[in-house]
């Protein structure tokens, strides 16, 4: 459903039809495929024209891509759900991570928890977070540009939570109790930590959870339509502000679930909320800062195109596999400034 406005002035509204929605699903295939063929092609190109040895190595670095695309995607779900329903980019998000899995750290290793009540725990806070956040600071920002509110999360986040969050766990580097079965999994020559494919499984079920929600129930049904038109949702008496309430949450949920997770696979420290941005920011403007599949899709991008530079550049120009992935969105800004799966605004004037 979208709005328009004639010469008077008037604003009309036009349904998008059922041809609208699967022309729009094709556009997505026709931009996923072609990504998803040149990275396939250009992984087995590597493995086979490498030595043994070295396509063992492209092996190795893809499937660590994968592993870590999976959390990046959780990381990028919350950014883009509040983005969609408020026009916000949630720059605070990389800090409630952070506090979030200090917290978890702090309820596992010092007070003892099991992990069940720890986990119930961290998700009311997350809620309430969310619900703070949401209702006494993003509320009375509705109407300021959107730079303004840029800042402000840009503030929150790695000023404030961040500030909080050192005040209260010291901020020095802890390290995560084991959470997922010790061990690891063997493919062949390849092993992989059971802690890496556990976090990456759940990061990716969990997205999967939220996507399944969006597309098939009716709470997803409001969030879209929010996120279409603040106006024409009121008007058909959609509520946008509990609309914006759970996407909050959900952002917050999925923030806690991602820092445990990252504190899982490397450790928790002060600078992981930085970390979850840096990485976050690519992938959104790689997939479209509007496109959940976008998120999905560049995170896995982005996680195997830094994991491959790291084992093969890394070592011959240090530092490289940190520039790449804004190398690369900035290649396909270039040629799709909304992103690879983000919508074409048209404004009428």
């Amino acid at each position: 459903m979208t709005a328009q406005a004639d010469g008077s002035g008037t604003v009309g509204v036009r349904k998008i039809g059922a041809s609208g929605i699967r022309s729009r699903q094709r556009r997505v295939l026709l931009v996923c495929i072609p990504v998803t063929i040149v990275f396939a092609i250009g992984a087995l190109a590597l493995f086979l024209l490498l030595p043994t040895d070295g396509g063992d190595k492209v092996l190795r670095a893809v499937t660590d891509g994968i592993l870590l695309g999976g959390v990046y995607a959780l990381i990028a779900l919350g950014v883009v759900v509040v983005f969609k329903s408020s026009k916000v980019f949630n720059l605070a998000h990389g800090g409630v991570l952070m506090f979030l899995a200090y917290f978890a750290w702090w309820l596992l290793s010092s007070v003892g928890l099991p992990l069940w009540a720890t986990l119930t725990i961290v998700a009311l806070a997350s809620v309430a977070i969310a619900l703070t956040i949401d209702r006494f600071i993003m509320r009375r920002m509705i109407g300021q540009s959107g730079l303004t509110t840029f800042f402000l999360t840009l503030v929150l986040g790695f000023s404030v939570i961040q500030g909080i969050a050192i005040l209260l766990f010291t901020g020095k580097p802890q390290i995560m109790p084991q959470i997922f079965p010790s061990g690891s999994l063997s493919f062949g020559s390849l092993d992989f930590s059971f802690t890496w494919v556990s976090a990456s499984v759940v990061a990716t079920v969990m997205f999967l959870a939220f996507v399944a929600y969006f597309r098939f129930t009716r709470g997803g049904l409001a969030m879209r339509a929010v996120s279409e038109s603040h106006v024409i949702s009121q008007s058909v008496g959609i509520s946008v502000k509990t609309v914006s309430a759970v996407s909050w949450i959900v952002g917050c949920l999925s923030a806690a679930v991602a820092g445990i997770l990252l504190g899982s696979m490397f450790a928790v420290t002060p600078t992981m909320g930085s970390f979850a941005i840096v990485r976050a920011l690519p992938v959104l403007l790689l997939g479209g800062i509007e496109s959940i599949p976008g998120a999905f899709l560049g995170a896995f991008i982005i996680g195997i195109t830094e994991s491959l530079t790291g084992t093969f550049v890394d070592p011959h120009v240090s530092g490289f596999r940190e520039l790449l992935p804004y190398i690369l969105m900035v290649v396909i800004l270039m040629l799709r400034p909304h992103g690879l799966f983000g919508l074409r605004e048209i404004r009428r004037i």
